[in-house]
Order: structure tokens, then C-alpha cells, then sequence
């Protein structure tokens, strides 16, 4: 049992020392996870800088004898808010980007998540009850103190811990890359360049072209998103009132990638309409639409109209550029006089 407390303590240190520290390093991402979970706007940077200053306290404290049992008590207590939180998101359908880890490991909210933190508050709860038994030991002197044996499991339970962390690290670099390429080259296809033309399976059904889409002869605003991409998850109920709402002025098209299934979950819930399917990424990478979600108008013509838009406050001042222009076109237009 001794060896399962240092370990719990060290475990939940970590992993609490990890949240804190990339919380305060993704300020606006945390920020943006307090507000999604309910929290009013005013109180949200406030809140996005004590969240992480509280979970580092709480590391730094299991790691010392006399601070164990309140530090056990805040993470439990803590984790219990998280999890409570989680699933109210859960049960009203809102799956945002947790940001629990900031940029280093940041999904939309699922079972997943509420089953980590509940397993975290598990071995919170445990340490509590241990150190209600009995006065926690020194941390280090009972590191000291452990056999050869207990020092293999504890060495391999701490590199198995490493591991994932340099795995999540080498893969948030490579995210971090393909991020800054593309923000580098923000302009994608030349403007007045031909749109690449595409033939995609159609969410609800058939077949779908470019040529389809721009048929009715309005704009169309390609917006490219994924199945699991956190930020596009909260853009898409927006999306749907955009549909709704300037259905007149311009089309507005998904393209996303992966099965029907995959997908099922966000266009049900959001009853997202004009989403295409591609296989992989093959029409992203043909616009150059390197992250998600990147947005692009065509014109009528069959034209590029606009750089890309990547990242949801980009999409949204794209939008707004080609309503004004839209509604600047129709004020231009001559009216008929009566005859």
C-alpha cells in the first residue's frame, strides 16, 4: 500500500503540474474552455489564470508530508467540479475543446474525458483516505526506503508516464508546424484563379459538385473541417444559423473527411445542411487548406474570391466581408422605374 500512495501522489503531481503549467501557457485557449463550460465572459480571464495557479499549488502540496491531506482534498474536490461540469456539457450536447492539458493535448469532450478525471479523482480519494489512517510519510524518504522491486514497478510506471508526455509533446510540434506553414502562406489559391473543381460524396445522400453548389448562382463559402477538430465542434451550431440566415445571399458548404458515422454526431446535432465527404484531405490539399477549419469563398464564376480563413474569427470576418459585399452589389444595381 505504501508503494501505491508514493506512486498516487506522484502520478497526480504530474499530471497536475502538467495541467497548470500548459494552462498558463495557452491563456487564450483556456479562456475560451472556461467560457464554453458556462462561465459568464467577465469572469473568464480571471478564472483562466486561477485554474491553473490553483492545480500547481495542489502539485507542489503532494508532494510534502504536511500538505498532502489538503492538497488530496483541493484535487478531489476540484476533479469533482471538473467531472460535474463535463457532464452537464455531455448531457446538453455541447462537446467542446477541454483545453484540460492546453495545446498539449487538447479533444472535444466526450465519455473519455469524464472517465479520465473520475479515475484522477479516484486516486485523489485514495490518498485522502490514507493519509485519514495514517500521517503521510515523507515523500523522498520513502522513495529511499523502497526494495529493488518497488523501485522497478515505480520506474517503469514513471517512464510508461514519460513516454506519453514526449509522445504528446512530438505531436503537438507537429501540429504546431503544419499551423505555422499555413499561417505563413495564409493566401492559398490566387484570387481569380480557377476554383479545382470536385465530385463528393454527399452526407445526406448522392453525389455533390462544385459546379452543383454554385448552380443557384450565389457565392459559395467552403469551409473545411474534420470530425474531431475541437475548435471546429464549436463553430458548427454557428454555421448552422449562418445557413439559415443568408441562405439568399450565398451557399455555404462543409467539406469534411471520414465516414458517415464519423460525421453523424456533429450534423445531427447542429442538423448541418450542404456537407460533402471527401476520403482523406484530397480537396483541402488542392485549395491549399493545410489546418482546420479554413474557409474560402468562390464566386459565381467559378473563381477563387477571398484568401483563406483559417481559425474560427477569420471564418466569421470573412463571412462578414462577403455579406457587405453582397448587400453592396444589390444596392448598386439599378432600380427599374415605373413605366
Amino acid at each position: 500500500m505504501h508503494l501505491i500512495i508514493v506512486f498516487l501522489r506522484i502520478a497526480l503531481s504530474v499530471i497536475f503540474g502538467i495541467a497548470g503549467v500548459t494552462k498558463l501557457l495557452d491563456q487564450r485557449g483556456t479562456r475560451d474552455a472556461v467560457k464554453n463550460f458556462g462561465s459568464p465572459e467577465s469572469l473568464a480571464p480571471a478564472l483562466a489564470f486561477v485554474l491553473p495557479l490553483a492545480e500547481l499549488a495542489i502539485a507542489a502540496g503532494l508532494l510534502f508530508t504536511s500538505t498532502t491531506r489538503v492538497s488530496a482534498l483541493a484535487a478531489l474536490l476540484l476533479l469533482g467540479l471538473f467531472a460535474v461540469a463535463i457532464s452537464i456539457n455531455l448531457a446538453r450536447g455541447r462537446t467542446h475543446d477541454c483545453h484540460c492539458f492546453g495545446q498539449l493535448h487538447s479533444r472535444p469532450l466526450g465519455w473519455p474525458t469524464l472517465a479520465r478525471n473520475l479515475i484522477f479523482a479516484l486516486g485523489a480519494g485514495i490518498v485522502l483516505w490514507q493519509t485519514g489512517v495514517e500521517r503521510a510519510s515523507n515523500i523522498f524518504r520513502g522513495l529511499a526506503q523502497l526494495g529493488p522491486a518497488q523501485w522497478f514497478w515505480l520506474t517503469g510506471a514513471l517512464a510508461v508516464v514519460a513516454g506519453i508526455v514526449i509522445y504528446l509533446l512530438r505531436r503537438q510540434k507537429r501540429v504546431s508546424v503544419q499551423t505555422s506553414t499555413a499561417a505563413q502562406d495564409p493566401k492559398g489559391l490566387p484570387l481569380e484563379s480557377v476554383a479545382p473543381p470536385f465530385e463528393l460524396n454527399a452526407y445526406a445522400g448522392g453525389r455533390s459538385s462544385l459546379a452543383q453548389l454554385l448552380a443557384d448562382g450565389k457565392p459559395l463559402l467552403l469551409i473545411f473541417t474534420n470530425p474531431t477538430c475541437g475548435p471546429c465542434v464549436v463553430l458548427f451550431k454557428e454555421i448552422r444559423e449562418w445557413q439559415d440566415a443568408h441562405s439568399e445571399q450565398l451557399t455555404i458548404a462543409l467539406i469534411s473527411f471520414g465516414t458517415i458515422k464519423e460525421n453523424f454526431v456533429n450534423v445531427a446535432r447542429n442538423r448541418l445542411g450542404q456537407v460533402l465527404l471527401q476520403q482523406k484531405r484530397e480537396v483541402a490539399e488542392q485549395y491549399g487548406a493545410h489546418v482546420t477549419p479554413t474557409a474560402v469563398v468562390v464566386n459565381t464564376n467559378g473563381r477563387i474570391a477571398s484568401p483563406l480563413a483559417a481559425g474560427a474569427d477569420e471564418i466569421r470576418q470573412l463571412l462578414a466581408t462577403v455579406l457587405g459585399n453582397s448587400s453592396n452589389s444589390n444596392h448598386d444595381q439599378p432600380h427599374s422605374q415605373p413605366s
